[in-house]
């Protein structure tokens, strides 16, 4: 006789084995990336870097998950002065003026994995247009390879730190979605040598005054800038008549907490049964939130609209923009949404309260509080005249903070003033 319990323990051991054995991988492979950049790093400072004529390239390398977000930060790098982006990604983006893509093919990606190839196509163009600076998003992998290269080639290199001090925290552990979440658990050393590694960058740019305090404590301060993401103001008009009450935009992965955001809408349909809400973005759960949806009945009020890249126009139709998410750096979305003059009720997380004054522009919800996310919602939806009126500001708070040209001009004095500090150069002499 079969005896199932018995599988089921064997199942299971084999299971937490396979997650144990995971867990090490990602730790050897962290320490590896840390130290092995670290020491490069040191090494590559210890030897004089010789002076030379700024030609007007920098080179960035990052994973582009939606095309606003893109936008949203290639966009005011290209209009900082500079002659040209190499974007470094796996496939290219849609097209910029100033811009040139590489990326590998993909049986170079196969052969070395999508992030060796990247790095190695990243060498091959650095030797080839010798960029001014060298810069990543998020620390691993894109951070440490422009480190790596900005070391061996001589050029300074730029650290953005979009995520927050979550990704650093614990060795990075509480940030679910990246290799570092894969952790299992924090540990002391990954993050040590995590902060070892962020202080060999020449210029650390945070999104907001949060992860800046949080280097302070890590003794990283003097290259350290506060530059967000950067909002077009609104070219679609907003409307009077808005058809959408609530928006969510953003990848359907666990950090999201997209679930929460349905049984908030859920919780709003009893009060007002027609109800409407419009999910934007693509991910790994997006199966499971359907499912959910429709086990809540919910499938006449939530529409699941997937990656758009006309986002525009569906916030000028949008009333309040929800955001119950487990951790962010600054939410571009956000920022694109009160540019569009939806009133965010955001978790207050991250860098959000920089920009969200809570009953003044938006709401800041404690996070995982759905009732109170629910008692903040439902009069903005019912009351008119408070929604203009917060609408207004959100307006105001954008456009002040996040404006291409605002955003364009801090990039344009941080990258001259650590470029002709690294080549030798006078400021004014830069890009001139």
């Amino acid at each position: 006789m079969i005896r199932y319990d018995r599988i089921l323990l064997v199942q299971h051991n084999t299971h937490d084995c396979i997650d144990m054995i995971r867990r090490f991988g990602v730790y050897i492979l962290l320490g590896c990336v840390y130290g092995l950049t670290y020491i490069v790093a040191l090494l590559g400072s210890i030897v004089l870097r010789r002076k030379w004529k700024p030609n007007g390239r920098i080179m960035v390398t990052g994973a582009f998950f939606n095309p606003n977000w893109y936008l949203s930060h290639v966009t005011p790098l290209s209009r900082s002065g500079v002659k040209e982006v190499i974007l470094a990604t796996d496939e290219p983006q849609l097209p910029l003026e100033k811009v040139r893509f590489i990326y590998p093919p993909r049986w170079a990606s196969r052969l070395l994995g999508r992030i060796g190839a990247r790095t190695i196509w990243m060498f091959i163009a650095g030797l080839r247009y010798r960029p001014d600076l060298y810069m990543g998003y998020y620390l691993a992998p894109g951070a440490c390879s422009s480190l790596l290269l900005g070391r061996l080639l001589g050029r300074p290199s730029c650290y953005q730190m979009t995520g927050g001090p979550i990704g650093i925290i614990g060795g990075g552990f509480g940030a679910v979605d990246s290799i570092e979440g894969a952790l299992g658990g924090p540990s002391k050393l990954i993050e040590a040598l995590a902060v070892r590694v962020i202080r060999q960058f020449e210029l650390v740019v945070v999104r907001g005054n949060k992860a800046k305090e949080f280097l302070a404590t890590k003794d990283i301060k003097d290259p350290v800038t506060i530059i967000t993401g950067s909002v077009n103001g609104c070219k679609q008009l907003p409307r009077n008549d808005r058809d959408i009450h609530l928006i969510f935009v953003g990848r359907l992965s666990l950090i999201k907490q997209v679930d929460q955001f349905i049984t908030i809408v859920n919780a709003i349909r009893r009060i007002m049964p027609n109800v409407r809400a419009a999910i934007v973005g693509d991910g790994p759960l997006m199966a499971d939130m359907l499912t959910y949806t429709d086990e809540l009945g919910l499938t006449e009020n939530v529409e699941f609209l997937g990656q758009r890249a006309d986002v525009e126009p569906l916030m000028a139709r949008s009333m309040v923009f929800v955001l119950t998410s487990k951790s962010e750096g600054l939410s571009i979305a956000m920022i694109e949404a009160m540019a569009a003059g939806v009133v965010p009720v955001v978790a207050n997380i991250g860098e959000l309260s920089d920009f969200v004054a809570d009953g003044v522009n938006g709401y800041l919800i404690e996070p995982n509080n759905l009732d109170e996310y629910v008692n903040r919602i439902i009069p903005l939806l019912q009351n008119k005249q408070m929604w203009n009126r917060i609408s207004q500001k959100t307006i105001e708070t954008a456009r002040a903070h996040c404006d291409i040209e605002v955003v364009s001009e801090k990039w344009r004095q941080c990258l001259k003033d650590v470029v002709s500090k690294a080549s030798g150069c006078r400021q004014e002499d830069v890009w001139n």
